[in-house]
């Protein structure tokens, strides 16, 4: 507006006219807003209608002399104010340049400020660094020091002198030296003297070398002990390569030592005797065959198997056992030389090593001392108890030249002493090793007989002693060998029980008895009770009813056609299991007959225990009986003694007229032996079962 009045008079007028314009269009807005724009308008009109006074009065403000003085004020306040603005602009570079310099100060002082916190920062973390480490090396000495103080094997620290620097409590366990006891002194003071100056020289020389030693060596402790010890020893060396002290790490081995000793012990000793093994046994009589070559004397192998061993072991215990074989070992060993040996390869077996005899039957002589000496009563707990011992003798170098051999023929020698009745000796012989090798191979053939076929039965009749007529017989087991030919019992049944063969044989007879016994029943002859004899190992098998059981339910035989010979010691050997087996027996039918009677126990009382029926007198006994009867005492006591007891008697082994006449005389019920016939087989013996029913008699001598 105040433009509009200094404006030109055409402006004014357009502007008069815009008011009116304005003031027209007013009535058209809200009321409010309408007297505002009313009220502006007015004010406009006013300021409009006087614009030519307004004028008239500047035009005389500027006529007066205030003007030039203002112009003039304008003119210095416009000087002033360039001055001003130079000076200002002065200080302005100065403050810029001011400015710029505090800026690079501050700049360089951060960057100072920076390098300086750089370098604190890097000599904090090398302070830390440091501190780690040392907190660490304190960390690992103590746990040096608690492994150097706490360890159970000894330490030791010495100079490059091999003064000592220190010990741990460990060496003074061990060595009975403390602490202040070594330090400043040499280890030397615990040299044993076992070892000779050249082992230690050699030792520094390892430790010079390589730097490092370590081996088993003998020390002595304070107390004067000699121990062995394990000793490690390491040089520990400065900058230079030279070595600045010694460590030494050693272990007392006594009971490691102890206990090789024992395992080395054991390995060439029995563990119940004490005595040389078999192993130390091959050795010593290698020495003593070297020994006997050098000297050129004899040298004795002398075999001891201890007999009936296994029935003292079964019966009275392995512990009682056991005792028996310390107690035999003991008086044998105390009654040898320091020369010889004594030695137990294992079970009841001892050899005993003879050196530096001049004759070879000075090893007889000791046979029969040692047998004597282990024939004396042993007492074993309350048992008192008799043993003896078979042994056979091998003589160096005519019976061998090698341990191998010399053992081998001295047990040969060991088994001829047992068949030929125990309790005795033998020297070797070669036939002997012959017959060992056949009765090997003899068991080898004797496995596969049954399959093969190769074995029957032969029965040899028992007659009536008054008619002569057949009773019974008794079958007899033969093996027809495909290259030997028929091969008697006393051949090959010793072979057939020391194998444990027999009881497999002796299943198959009873099975073959039965069966035989119906074949003849089936044919229509009229059987006569067959006996069977029973050997110690099938009275022993807890299934032998069950197999006569199965045999005669087979064949459909009759149980009474079955008999059983048992001699008397088979069945004191284990008296309740034989009264257990026997009484069984019985309750199925089967007759009981005692084989051998008058050789064994030929206890009274047992015999009425066992409820048999019938006793046979043992061929020696026949044999005794000569022409007019005499010496048959024993015979004749036998049969009187088992009439009186209701039990038959059969007398074996009649070969005679004379031994015929006196057992019938004598009342003996049976007879049997080659008088009346030989065994015969299956087929010979069915065609007398044929005519016994004609009433022929195998013998017809008339008996007076």
């Amino acid at each position: 507006m105040t433009h509009a009045v200094n404006g030109g008079t055409e402006r004014a007028v357009s502007i008069r006219t815009l008011i009116t314009e304005l003031e027209r269009n007013a009535a058209t807005l809200p009321p409010n807003t309408a007297e505002r724009l009313r009220s502006a308008l007015a004010h406009a009109s006013l300021l409009t209608g006087r614009k030519p006074a307004m004028e008239s009065l500047i035009q005389e403000t500027l006529g007066l002399p205030t003007a030039e003085i203002a112009e003039q004020l304008v003119e210095h306040y416009a000087a002033a104010y360039e001055q001003a603005n130079r000076h200002a602009h002065h200080y302005r570079l100065i403050l810029l340049v001011l400015a710029l310099g505090l800026a690079a100060y501050l700049v360089l002082l951060f960057l100072r400020l920076g390098r300086t916190r750089n370098a604190l920062m890097q000599a904090n973390a090398a302070l830390n660094e440091r501190i780690e480490v040392q907190r660490r090396s304190e960390e690992e000495l103590k746990r040096y020091a608690t492994v150097f103080t706490r360890a159970a094997e000894g330490m030791v620290i010495t100079d490059q002198r091999g003064q000592v620097i220190a010990v741990n409590p460990a060496f003074a366990e061990i060595t009975g030296y403390t602490n202040a006891e070594m330090v400043g002194r040499s280890p030397s003071i615990l040299s044993s003297g076992r070892q000779p100056p050249s082992f230690y020289r050699e030792m520094w020389r390892k430790l010079d070398t390589d730097g490092q030693w370590q081996g088993e060596i003998w020390n002595r402790r304070k107390n004067g002990e000699i121990y062995p010890e394990w000793l490690s020893i390491t040089a520990v060396r400065g900058p230079d390569g030279k070595p600045t002290h010694y460590i030494g790490l050693f272990s007392d081995i006594t009971e490691r030592k102890q206990s090789e000793a024992r395992i080395h012990h054991l390995s060439y000793h029995d563990a119940l005797t004490n005595l040389p093994n078999r192993m130390l046994l091959q050795d010593r009589m290698q020495q003593a065959i070297q020994q006997a070559k050098r000297v050129g004397c004899h040298l004795a192998v002398l075999f001891l198997n201890l007999d009936r061993f296994k029935a003292i072991n079964d019966s009275l215990g392995h512990e009682r056992g056991d005792a028996l074989l310390q107690q035999v070992a003991v008086r044998c060993r105390e009654a040898l030389r320091d020369v010889d040996t004594l030695s137990r390869p294992g079970a009841d077996e001892f050899v005993f090593i003879l050196q530096d005899l001049q004759n070879p039957q000075d090893a007889a002589n000791v046979a029969r001392k040692l047998l004597n000496i282990i024939e004396c009563p042993l007492l074993l707990g309350e048992h008192q108890i008799s043993v003896t011992g078979s042994m056979g003798i091998a003589v160096y170098d005519g019976d061998g030249s090698t341990p191998a051999e010399l053992l081998r023929n001295a047990e040969t020698a060991m088994r001829r002493a047992k068949q030929e009745g125990r309790n005795g000796f033998q020297f070797y012989a070669q036939d002997m090793n012959r017959t060992s090798l056949g009765d090997l191979l003899l068991e080898n053939q004797l496995r596969g007989a049954i399959e093969r076929g190769e074995l029957e039965l032969h029965y040899q009749p028992k007659v009536c002693a008054q008619s002569g007529q057949l009773e019974s017989a008794e079958a007899l087991l033969r093996w027809r060998h495909p290259e030997l030919g028929l091969i008697a019992p006393g051949r090959f049944i010793p072979v057939a029980e020391e194998s444990g063969l027999i009881v497999v044989i002796g299943e198959w007879v009873i099975r073959e008895t039965c069966r035989q016994l119906a074949a003849w029943s089936e044919a229509g002859l009229n059987p006569v009770p067959i006996a069977v004899n029973l050997s110690a190992q099938q009275l022993c098998q807890p299934e032998l009813t069950t197999q006569v059981a199965q045999a005669l339910a087979k064949s459909g035989v009759s149980a009474n056609l079955l008999e059983f010979e048992l001699t008397e010691t088979m069945l004191m050997r284990d008296i309740d299991r034989s009264l257990s087996t026997l009484g069984h027996l019985r309750e199925m039918g089967v007759s009981l007959a005692i084989d051998d009677f008058g050789t064994g126990y030929s206890s009274l009382s047992y015999l009425q225990q066992f409820q048999v029926q019938v006793l046979k007198i043992d061929r020696s006994f026949v044999n005794d009986i000569r022409v007019r009867g005499a010496d048959g005492k024993i015979a004749a006591a036998i049969i009187a003694l088992a009439h009186s007891l209701g039990i038959k008697v059969v007398a074996e082994g009649v070969e005679t007229e004379a031994q015929h006449r006196f057992l019938t005389r004598h009342g003996c019920d049976l007879l049997q032996g080659y008088l009346f016939s030989r065994p015969q087989p299956a087929a010979s013996f069915a065609q007398q079962l044929a005519t016994q029913h004609s009433g022929a008699r195998l013998l017809s001598t008339s008996i007076p």
